[in-house]
């Protein structure tokens, strides 16, 4: 028995496997540039990345080293602004007093009677409380003619007569007093 070796079949599966090895080493060099353009591509974002984290951590560090160094001006600055913050609170709710106590002042000085004004409070809202005191009842009653009439009721949108009391002091002089409440006009409608 012989036995033979055809060296064509052979060949032919050989040339297959050789071919098919071909095409895997071409697959793998093309993957191997692939994955190499990649790593350079991220490496190279990786270190622009880097680099910006980098100039960032500095730029920050003298940003710290420039707050240290000002800390009292910015304590001040603080201190300024809470300070003006307070004021404009403190003008928000500003009454306005003194141009009000004026023309009250005003109109009990057209009413040419001898009354003296014991106490006034105005609140933001333009409301007015206040007590007037008179030494003899003829000045009461003119004074209260006067505060019916249109010239001393012009500067008020409202006002109302509260209270009216007899103070016999021990001496021979009896005090009359007024209180009244109401609200004044708007002097910015003047």
């Amino acid at each position: 028995m012989r036995r033979r070796i055809d060296l064509l079949k052979t060949q032919a599966r050989y040339l297959k496997i050789e071919n098919f090895f071909r095409d895997l080493k071409a697959a793998i060099i093309v993957l191997f540039v692939v994955f190499l353009a990649v790593y350079i591509v991220f490496f190279y974002l990786l270190s622009l990345q880097r680099r910006e984290i980098s100039d960032l951590s500095v730029q920050k560090r003298e940003f710290l080293e420039f707050f240290i160094q000002n800390k009292e001006v910015e304590a001040k600055f603080v201190y300024f602004r809470n300070k003006q913050k307070q004021l404009n609170d403190i003008l928000k709710e500003d009454v306005n007093f003194y141009p009000y106590y004026n023309l009250l002042k005003e109109s009990l000085q057209i009413a040419n009677v001898e009354a003296r004004l014991e106490s006034v409070l105005i609140d933001k809202t333009k409301s007015v409380g206040f007590s007037l005191s008179f030494t003899d009842y003829s000045s009461l009653l003119s004074f209260l003619r006067f505060a019916e009439s249109d010239e001393f009721l012009k500067n008020f949108n409202q006002l109302d007569l509260i209270n009216f009391s007899k103070d016999d002091k021990q001496s021979a002089k009896i005090d009359y007093r007024l209180n009244f409440s109401g609200k004044f006009i708007n002097l910015n409608e003047n």
